[in-house]
């Protein structure tokens, strides 16, 4: 990502944990980020990269099982399922005391596994409301790491970057960024081909390494 792109970005990577890295970030970690759960990480060439993690990969698997087995659905529906801002719209008019300032986003504890499932409508309802929660707390921590930067992209790969649901929020909660779920094939192992690139190869560098999908705020409920 830092070969291919040089305007500041950061990169969400999700999984079991989602990590927000801002590699654009060089300030010393305060009180309040070690408190909740930031680090510094380091490149390569032993540059600061400052991350926050959620334990959100995890919390969406959980919450999941507990949504199929109360509506007696399929795990599977939920992969697939459609970015519904209708329904978003009318959890935001139902939850709005809960999302007024005063409440602090906890970035340990879900609401979520607090709700009670005879609450929703049905299945694709509740699996919004999930979303919801967990794109709170995801904006809450992607902040801490945003602060002091002027990130003019964000990038989101790993499992996430494939939640249609997940990818439309985030756009929604950042309508001043760029948004795009990212791939790239053996991640890893082409970081470090890139890293040695000029001692083993004569060739210009590719420039279709990372593939990208743009996800717009414009016809997003208010957040």
């Amino acid at each position: 990502y830092l070969v291919n792109f040089h305007e500041p970005f950061i990169l969400i990577s999700t999984g079991t944990w989602c990590i927000s890295l801002n590699p654009f970030n060089h300030l010393p970690l305060t009180k309040e980020e070690l408190e909740n759960d930031c680090l510094s990480f380091m490149t390569y060439e032993a540059a600061p990269v400052k991350a926050s993690r959620l334990f959100a990969g995890n919390e969406h698997e959980q919450q999941v099982k507990r949504i199929s087995d109360h509506f007696n659905k399929s795990m599977a529906r939920y992969r697939t399922m459609e970015f519904n801002p209708r329904i978003i719209s009318k959890l935001q008019e139902k939850n709005k005391c809960e999302n007024s300032q005063e409440n602090k986003v906890s970035l340990k504890t879900s609401s979520f596994a607090k709700r009670n499932l005879d609450n929703f409508q049905n299945d694709e309802e509740a699996y919004h409301q999930l979303m919801l929660d967990i794109m709170n707390q995801q904006y809450s921590s992607t902040q801490l790491v945003l602060k002091g930067t002027k990130v003019k992209r964000i990038f989101v790969d790993g499992g996430f970057s494939k939640n249609i649901i997940y990818m439309n929020l985030l756009a929604c909660c950042f309508p001043d960024i760029e948004i795009f779920a990212a791939s790239m094939a053996q991640a890893t192992a082409m970081g470090a081909a890139l890293s040695i690139h000029s001692a083993w190869n004569k060739k210009s560098l590719p420039n279709d390494i990372i593939e990208l999908k743009y996800f717009s705020s414009s016809h997003c409920p208010v957040l």
